[in-house]
């Protein structure tokens, strides 16, 4: 997951990666998406063991292959914890691919042989997700669209989908 962090003004400059576990509320306390930019100094980046202190406060954020690592829940929960960090100004965003489905629901692979249950979005549940249950109604726009992965022929017996999506607030 990659990120740029508003200060006090609108210049940015890139947070260090943080190693830790998305879902360990230690790491990241869970907060709602906030409306208003938050009051105070920002933290300073070389300082951060957590990502708790960049509350409403992350401009951009990338996150690229590992929501369909998670049940649907998960998913919900990830993205509301995630949606806590952005800074609340028009064109703030969370972007990025994983893997999806034309439908939503649930998909078996078999990447090793043993069967693997992946939980995935379609374009339409994904928007869903973010513009009236993450974010409130109306406050982002969501791009999401389906591309096909290339596999190797004989690799699987199925196509793979990618999702493709960006959530920006308006």
């Amino acid at each position: 997951m990659g990120y740029q962090l508003y200060k006090d003004s609108p210049e940015s400059f890139p947070v260090p990666f943080i190693h830790g576990d998305v879902l360990d509320r230690s790491f990241l306390k869970p907060s709602p998406p906030i409306y208003t930019p938050p009051e105070g100094p920002a933290p300073d980046p070389s300082q951060l063991t957590t990502l708790t202190p960049l509350a409403g406060r992350l401009s951009a954020i990338h996150a690229s292959y590992f929501f369909h690592l998670f049940s649907e829940e998960k998913q919900l929960q990830i993205a509301q914890w995630l949606a806590g960090l952005l800074f609340p100004v028009p064109g703030s965003m969370i972007f990025g691919q994983h893997v999806g489905y034309p439908t939503k629901g649930t998909i078996v692979i078999h990447p090793t042989g043993e069967p693997v249950a992946m939980f995935c979005h379609s374009p339409e549940s994904w928007e869903g997700l973010w513009n009236g249950v993450v974010f409130k109604q109306g406050s982002v726009k969501v791009q999401a669209e389906l591309s096909t992965l290339p596999v190797p022929k004989g690799a699987l017996d199925h196509t793979c989908w990618q999702l493709v999506w960006s959530i920006t607030r308006v």
